[in-house]
C-alpha cells in the first residue's frame, strides 16, 4: 500500500499556569504516539473524552504545534516546516469539525465559505470558484441555490454537509474528521457516515477519523487506535479489533456497544471512576486505576506498546 503520512513519537504537551505558591505544570494531552496513513484507508481513532484524539488530529495538521516527534507527509518532515511552505501543503490536508456551526462565519454566505479557501491559495479565479462550489454542494446532497444563504438557515446535517463540502474545496488527499456525527440525530449520523463512505469510494480520499463510537468506526474503518490518557493502548485491523480485543480498556469500550437483541443479556463492563488528569498520570499503567484485570506491577511499571502478530498493545498481560 501507498504510505502518504507517517507519525513518529508525535508529543503535544500545554504548559499550565501555576498559583503563586505553585510551579507551572505541564498537561501531556498526546505522549508518544506513532502510526502510518496509507492511501485511501480509513484510520478510526477512538476514545473517551480526554484521551487525546482530537489533539492527535489537530497536531499533525499542524493546526497545533508539536512539542516533540515526527510528521511526515509523503517523506517530508512538516513537524518544523512554516510559512509558505507549510502554506503550500496544507492545502493537501483538510478537516472537518465536530461543530460546522462554529466553524462557519455566520456573516459569510454558504457560497463565500466554500469559495474562500479556493481563492485564498489563489487556486481559481472567482468565476471559476464559484462554479466550483455549486458542484461541490450537489455533491454532498445540497442544492446548489442554498450557495446565497447564512449558516443559521441549515439544520445541524445541512451544515455537516457544507463543512464536508468546504473542506473539500481543496480537493485534499488527507480529511481529518474530528466526531462529525456525534452532534447529529442518529438519522442524519447514518446519512452523512454514508455521505463519507461514497465520497472515499469516489475520489480515494484518505481519513482520519475521531469518534467515541466503536460502531461508528466499526462501519468505516480499515484500522483502529484505541487511544486512553494520550496514548495508543491498542491498534489493530478493524477484523482483528472487533474478533479479539486485548486490552481491558478496548473490552470494556466494545462492552457498551448496543445489541439489537432484546433477549441478549447485558455484559457490560461497567469502569469504576474517571480518566485521571493528564497534568498528573498514573506512575505505572495509565489504565490501572479503572482496570479489572488489574496486576501489581501495573502500579508501579509503565507498559510498552508490543506487537502480537501485526496487533499492538500495551498492557502487561501481554509484556512477559
Amino acid at each position: 500500500m501507498e504510505k502518504v503520512m507517517e507519525v513518529n513519537n508525535l508529543k503535544k504537551y500545554f504548559a499550565l499556569k501555576g498559583s503563586l505558591l505553585s510551579r507551572k505544570k505541564i498537561l501531556k494531552a498526546v505522549d508518544d504516539v506513532s502510526f502510518e496513513l496509507y492511501k485511501g484507508e480509513t484510520l478510526g481513532l477512538v476514545g473517551e473524552s480526554g484521551s487525546g484524539k482530537s489533539t492527535t488530529g489537530r497536531t499533525i495538521l499542524r493546526l497545533l504545534e508539536p512539542t516533540y516527534g515526527q510528521i511526515l507527509y509523503r517523506g517530508k518532515d512538516i513537524s518544523k516546516i512554516n510559512g509558505e511552505e507549510l502554506r503550500s501543503i496544507r492545502k493537501n490536508m483538510q478537516m472537518i469539525f465536530q461543530d460546522p456551526y462554529a466553524s462557519l462565519n455566520p456573516r459569510m454566505t454558504i457560497g463565500e465559505s466554500i469559495i474562500e479557501p479556493m481563492l485564498s491559495h489563489n487556486l481559481l479565479g472567482k468565476k471559476d470558484a464559484e462554479e466550483r462550489a455549486f458542484e461541490l454542494l450537489e455533491l454532498v446532497g445540497l442544492d446548489s441555490d442554498y450557495y446565497y444563504r447564512y449558516p443559521h438557515q441549515f439544520s445541524g446535517g445541512q451544515r455537516q454537509r457544507i463543512g464536508i463540502a468546504r473542506a473539500l474545496a481543496m480537493n485534499p488527499e488527507i480529511i481529518v474528521a474530528d466526531e462529525p456525527v456525534s452532534a447529529l440525530d442518529v438519522s442524519v449520523q447514518a446519512q452523512i457516515i454514508n455521505l463519507f463512505k461514497d465520497l472515499q469510494e469516489k475520489f480515494g480520499f484518505t481519513y482520519v477519523f475521531i469518534a467515541h463510537d466503536l460502531s461508528v468506526v466499526k462501519y468505516l474503518s480499515n484500522r483502529i487506535a484505541v487511544m486512553y490518557l494520550g496514548e495508543i493502548v491498542e491498534f489493530s485491523t478493524k477484523e482483528v479489533l472487533f474478533n479479539e480485543p486485548l486490552h481491558p480498556y478496548t473490552i470494556a469500550l466494545m462492552s457498551a456497544i448496543p445489541v439489537p437483541d432484546p433477549r441478549a443479556k447485558d455484559k457490560r463492563i461497567v469502569l469504576d471512576g474517571d480518566i485521571p488528569s493528564p497534568v498528573n498520570p498514573p506512575q505505572g499503567c495509565r489504565f490501572s486505576n479503572r482496570c479489572f484485570r488489574k496486576m501489581d506491577i501495573c502500579d508501579e511499571v509503565h507498559p510498552e506498546l508490543v506487537e502480537i502478530n501485526g496487533h499492538k498493545v500495551r498492557c502487561h498481560l501481554y509484556s512477559a
